[in-house]
């Protein structure tokens, strides 16, 4: 595959510009959690930031869906996971310029896993707004700590340029759980903060990632209790 021509539905893709080896080649370690959080009986979903494609493989692996939606800023991801054909549509759209354009409650689920953190702080706002109109659930993940990343894979959007806390996501009716490292006054430490890393699932403010979980559900019922 790597050394023939690629064509998508929109024309002739170089075989470079899709199917390369990423900068990042390995996966994200908290994706079993991800699942854990993941309805079984979920039919439509919208995955934000989708980048090569791991959120739309789980999906079809171990689970049903109708549709699942993939939206992403870098064009070149796009390619890629158009031939790979774990979505059922795909759109090339920057969510610092743009509302959703799908309808309130649209989707089951809606996911936007280590993105936020590549938005300004303001517009990480709006895309949680919108996560939050156009899916009855949502589920973000996020460094728990700010450090400079540089560009992967020439994706200009890869920079980090805000820092996002538990405190934030429980502010908005998030369930928040750790899904990476266990940190040492700040800092993981390599194997060991692996080894330690599921001590902090019930303990996020000690995870160098973390994982939040909303449901519309669940805050109406929260919304419509008596006190």
């Amino acid at each position: 595959m790597r050394g023939s021509n690629v064509t998508s539905h929109g024309g002739s893709i170089s075989p470079r510009k899709v199917w390369y080896l990423p900068d990042v080649t390995w996966p994200h370690p908290f994706l079993d959690i991800f699942l854990h959080v993941v309805p079984l009986e979920v039919r439509s979903v919208l995955d934000i930031g989708c980048g090569r494609g791991i959120v739309g493989a789980l999906i079809r692996i171990y689970r049903e869906p109708e549709r699942i939606i993939g939206v992403d800023a870098f064009e070149p991801y796009i390619s890629f996971c158009r031939e790979t054909g774990q979505y059922t549509d795909l759109l090339n759209l920057d969510v610092r310029k743009t509302s959703l354009p799908f309808n309130e409650g649209e989707f089951d689920l809606a996911t936007a896993l280590e993105v936020i953190e590549h938005l300004p702080r303001a517009d990480g706002v709006r895309l949680l707004d919108e996560l939050e109109r156009v899916s009855k659930m949502v589920v973000v993940s996020t460094p728990n700590r700010y450090f400079r990343q540089s560009s992967y894979d020439d994706n200009p959007f890869q920079q980090h340029l805000s820092r996002w806390t538990v405190r934030d996501f429980v502010r908005r009716g998030y369930s928040v759980y750790g899904a990476g490292g266990f940190l040492f006054f700040g800092r993981e430490l390599g194997l060991l903060s692996y080894a330690l890393s599921r001590i902090t699932i019930p303990l996020p403010h000690l995870s160098g990632t973390i994982l939040c979980a909303y449901s519309r559900k669940s805050q109406l019922e929260r919304v419509t209790s008596p006190k």
